[in-house]
């Protein structure tokens, strides 16, 4: 039923129903849309889909040969689920036709349709394989994390056979929802992260450093690694070394995992970037720490750390004072307990380090961990077993014999400063799960006691400046 109107020399028609607009050769457009006839509108529903028009020879139903790999179902449950994983080769076959094989199966075309994150649109990529069946090997770290959708057409990709399928994150024994958590609590707090039981102290600090200049940076970086294994930072790719690729399969219940007791981005994060700067083939760093050599391998060295607070981290300028080898190595001894013993040097470049942290510059301090807990010791050993790095974070004060404040350094007989390290906040000195140091009570993270400048000086190396 319609109705005609004459409006002003204009013909209003309200139609009830689809409206159908015909083309040659048979063509249908169909809308329930909007009509409009210079005057008042009308909306009659969504869009109908066209018919689907069978074609002799057209795919129905595609089937997945190959065993899909249990993963981290990725949900609150923590539970597994099938998917496919990067780099393996899948086999898929047309199951079904809509009416009638082709008569040549070379005209049975391929695709592979997914939703990219990273360039945040639908990527549809045609396969040079004809057939009945391909075989694909994924081999795009983009795919992961995503649904794969495996198109076979003989003349519409759209109407045709399509096959679904989860591919596991690069490391799909994580669970996205905690990872994803994590890393919204280490953008707003950095000092979430920690390093443990491992020797990652380097790379805490590294990426607690990134955080508080580039939050959205890590959080980029951090989703980005954990779905895909890797991520690139102009030329400096973050990723396990070539021959620690065993990393990606790691589960939360490993022991060798569960030994290190860290949060999982840390370990994905903190482990994935050491192992990539791993000295030589012969000497990599694998994420785990299970012997003295592995704790060596983990070692961040400072020209090394040095480098990364730019490659990595994103400060233009960053500058070593008293790192080389041989001013380290001068650190420990009797010669140099005998130069602290009549010399204020290292007191004096600490406040060298407040001004420079007053002005705005970020100071990484390589110490040894006994200075934490005010032990004085020059023992050599101490350069591979207690070494240890920590983010300067101010508030510098000397004491003398009195405790009084001073800021005489020949007076000074305790000194206080606070420190980021081991995943305590520097101002409150409590842990991400509401915990003080009380276990262990060491003074410069436990209620923001001083220490002697013996511990101070005896356990001092030297500090990065980044700005």
């Amino acid at each position: 039923m319609s109705e005609y109107i004459r409006v002003k020399g204009n013909i209003i028609e309200k139609t009830g129903g689809v409206s159908r607009v015909y083309a040659k050769g048979g063509i249908e457009h169909n809308s329930k849309g909007k009509i409009e006839y210079f005057a008042e509108s009308y909306s009659y529903g969504e869009p109908e889909k066209p018919p689907i028009k069978i074609i002799d020879g057209a795919v129905k139903e595609i089937e997945l040969l190959t065993a899909l790999d249990q993963g981290s179902d990725n949900a609150k449950s923590d539970k597994s689920q099938p998917g496919m994983i990067f780099g393996n080769t899948y086999h898929f076959k047309v199951k079904s036709y809509i009416k009638n094989p082709p008569i040549n199966l070379l005209n049975i075309k391929w695709m592979l349709k997914y939703h990219s994150l990273s360039q945040n649109k639908w990527l549809e990529i045609p396969l040079s394989a004809k057939g009945d069946s391909v075989k694909i090997t994924l081999n795009d770290e983009d795919m992961c994390g995503r649904y794969i959708y495996v198109r076979a057409y003989v003349s519409n990709p759209e109407t045709e056979a399509e096959y679904k399928e989860w591919m596991h994150n690069r490391f799909r024994w994580f669970n996205r929802l905690k990872i994803h958590q994590q890393i919204k609590d280490r953008v707003k707090d950095p000092w979430k992260i920690s390093q443990e039981y491992s020797s990652l102290c380097g790379m805490a600090a590294l990426f607690y450093i990134m955080i508080k200049r580039d939050p959205k940076a890590y959080e980029k970086l951090a989703k980005q690694l954990f779905r895909t294994g890797q991520y690139k930072i102009d030329t400096y790719i973050i990723k396990p070394h070539e021959k620690a690729l065993s990393m990606y399969e790691t589960k939360t219940t490993d022991a060798n995992y569960k030994s290190m007791r860290m949060q999982e981005i840390d370990w994905i994060v903190l482990a994935t970037t050491r192992s990539g700067e791993s000295l030589n083939d012969q000497f990599v760093y694998n994420g785990f720490e299970n012997s003295d050599m592995d704790m060596i391998k983990a070692v961040n060295w400072p020209d090394m750390l040095t480098r990364m607070c730019k490659e990595v981290a994103g400060y233009a300028n960053a500058e070593s004072f008293g790192l080389n080898l041989l001013s380290i190595k001068d650190k420990k001894g009797i010669g140099a307990k005998a130069h602290d013993y009549v010399s204020n040097s290292d007191l004096l470049e600490l406040q060298t380090i407040n001004k420079k942290y007053n002005a705005g510059h970020t100071i990484l301090m390589m110490i040894d961990s006994d200075m934490i807990e005010d032990v004085s010791s020059y023992d050599p050993k101490n350069l591979t077993t207690n070494s240890h790095w920590v983010v300067y974070e101010g508030g510098l004060t000397f004491f003398d014999v009195h405790g009084n404040i001073t800021t005489k350094v020949n007076e000074v007989e305790k000194v206080f400063f606070s420190i980021y390290t081991w995943g305590f906040d520097p101002v409150t000195q409590i842990d991400e799960f509401g915990n003080d140091d009380n276990k262990y009570k060491r003074p410069l993270i436990y209620k923001k006691q001083s220490i002697s400048t013996k511990s101070f000086k005896s356990n001092y190396y030297g500090y990065i400046e980044a700005f």
